[in-house]
């Protein structure tokens, strides 16, 4: 009897440590992109959390109806920004919402709030 392994046994184990092999990197690959995506939404957010705090420390008593959209480059990557201001269904409400879309990649990030302002204002 012969010792060491047949050819069809060394072809079996290579085709399963290939297998191996490559579902590791695809692994290893799925978590680069989903890290990739997670860093520009946490950045689209920020960029939006900051845009509203623009928004939210003017005097509501003062606001007018305002449609703007602009763009801002982080280190994420290039953010468009689009902000509206409008009148609510209350007279003495507006509505601000603030729209972070990343040009490359990625969910656009929506904050939106209800601001009070004095009666007789609007």
């Amino acid at each position: 009897m012969t010792r060491g392994f047949s050819l069809v046994e060394v072809l079996v184990a290579l085709c399963v440590a290939t297998g191996a092999v490559a579902a590791a990197a695809h692994s290893g690959w799925s978590i680069l992109v989903a890290r990739r995506r997670s860093d520009v939404e946490r950045a689209a957010t920020l960029v939006a959390e900051q845009a509203m705090e623009r928004l939210l420390v003017r005097d509501p008593n003062h606001f007018r109806i305002e449609d703007s959209s602009s763009t801002t480059a982080g280190a994420e990557g290039e953010f468009a920004v689009h902000t509206v201001i409008e009148a609510a269904a209350r007279d003495n409400l507006w509505h601000v919402s603030v729209m972070v879309v990343p040009i490359r990649e990625g969910p656009p990030v929506w904050f939106h709030t209800l601001l009070r302002c004095r009666w007789s204002e609007r």
